[in-house]
């Protein structure tokens, strides 16, 4: 897509806050914001980038990867919409888009870990992830730990399977 016509299809002012807060959430490298859905252009900007219904007032958690899906649908990325509406190029840190970046999303999306709790189970599930994927035996971790570790060889392909 050319710039001008991505300017025409994203710039808008219902999605300005969508942009600015994802643009914060990618350079800053984390994997989802939580989004205010707080009038109907709003709502209906949201609707057409995520081709989904979005009514206002909600309150809406978004994964980088997956908005950047959505837009590829479209044949563009999210980097490319935020360069074009900033009128700036756009840092991406290394691994941000990959599969380590969804994990994270889907972890704090779908398994109920406490915001507190985070960070210290991602670690863990780290460590196990580090010993299985240099094919070792799958360590002693608690059930929550294992469950995410074995999400992420899910997204990465690697063995699933545990001892």
């Amino acid at each position: 897509m050319l710039d001008d016509d991505l300017r025409d299809r994203y710039d808008l002012p219902g999605l300005a806050e969508l942009w600015r807060v994802a643009l914060e959430t990618l350079e800053g490298g984390r994997s989802a914001f939580s989004l205010q859905v707080v009038d109907e252009d709003m709502a209906r900007g949201l609707s057409a980038v995520l081709h989904k219904d979005v009514a206002a007032p909600a309150r809406r958690q978004l994964s980088v990867v997956r908005l950047d899906e959505h837009l590829r649908v479209d044949g563009t990325s999210l980097p490319e919409v935020l360069r074009v509406v900033h009128g700036r190029p756009v840092l991406v840190p290394p691994g941000q888009m990959s599969w380590r970046s969804q994990w994270l999303a889907q972890v704090r999306r779908y398994d109920g870990i406490p915001a507190e709790e985070f960070d210290g189970v991602v670690a863990r599930a780290d460590e196990v992830l580090t010993a299985v994927l240099a094919g070792g035996a799958w360590p002693e971790a608690d059930p929550v730990v294992r469950k995410v570790a074995e999400r992420a060889l899910a997204l990465a392909g690697g063995p699933h399977q545990g001892g």
